[in-house]
């Protein structure tokens, strides 16, 4: 992720926490109102944040990251923000004319997986007199490792975030049952009020850790099919496009270089 992604990530974020907040604040609200109604008062998701203990917090922490990646993976991972559909009838007409100078600036104006991966390319063969196909195609190849591992971070993170969740339920469950253990060795036995804190810390940290693990992990397997087709697509049209430079190159069109801008018609 670049810097830009990165900001609009961190701005997601931000959002859910308010919008987390702003649940809390308004549920704490409501049950007060009832409470002073005469209501019996119902458990908010705050008394229960308290009854989990310290560990919701890193808990709360991958429910935001994961709503945050979940976001950005479905506005990253469209077929139009990986290839840019819209640019591609003016690349395959720079790139029947062998115009590497309007490809290039067209590569750039319109950056996305596709583009970066082209460019990489014509970079490489505009360094030359010729056109060479295979050094081309095989510039694509080089970029194309570099922007996929580059891309996949966010799947990665999101991956990492489903399996960090659960883990962090069960350090809740583990801390909980020894605060248990060490009221009973006290002589608590007798007293289930006495050990309802810390049974509560150890089961309401599993089911959070689980609650924030099980959408994570549904979320990372969809968007790694889509993102799967989406390359796979990418893949075809280059090659499309190295079929298109081999047939012009065949047919001896004068090539363009990127550090020459064409000559203008009278």
């Amino acid at each position: 992720m670049n810097a830009t992604n990165k900001a609009k990530l961190l701005m997601m974020m931000v959002l859910c926490v308010a919008a987390v907040t702003f649940v809390i604040n308004a549920q704490t609200g409501a049950t007060g109102a009832a409470a002073a109604a005469g209501v019996p008062k119902d458990k908010t998701l705050l008394d229960l944040w308290v009854v989990g203990g310290p560990v919701m917090w890193p808990i709360g922490l991958c429910s935001v990251v994961g709503i945050g990646l979940a976001i950005y993976c479905a506005l990253q991972y469209r077929l139009q923000r990986m290839a840019r559909l819209d640019v591609h009838v003016s690349l395959s007409n720079a790139l029947d004319a062998l115009n590497l100078h309007e490809a290039h600036l067209i590569c750039n104006n319109a950056p996305c997986m596709l583009t970066s991966i082209l460019k990489a390319g014509l970079e490489r063969v505009s360094k030359g007199e010729e056109v060479d196909v295979a050094a081309f195609e095989k510039a694509m190849e080089e970029a194309s490792v570099v922007e996929i591992t580059e891309w996949q971070k966010p799947l990665g993170h999101l991956s990492l975030d489903s399996q960090i969740a659960p883990m962090l339920g069960l350090l809740g469950t583990v801390t909980g049952m020894i605060g248990a253990f060490d009221k009973i060795g006290m002589g608590a036995m007798g007293s289930p009020e006495k050990l309802a804190g810390d049974i509560g810390e150890a089961m309401i940290t599993t089911a959070a850790g689980l609650m924030v693990a099980i959408p994570c992990m549904f979320l990372y397997f969809a968007f790694k099919a889509m993102f799967t087709a989406n390359v796979a697509r990418v893949s075809r049209l280059l090659g499309d496009f190295v079929h298109q430079v081999n047939v012009a190159v065949k047919n001896g069109v004068v090539a363009t270089s990127i550090s020459e801008a064409p000559a203008q018609k009278n």
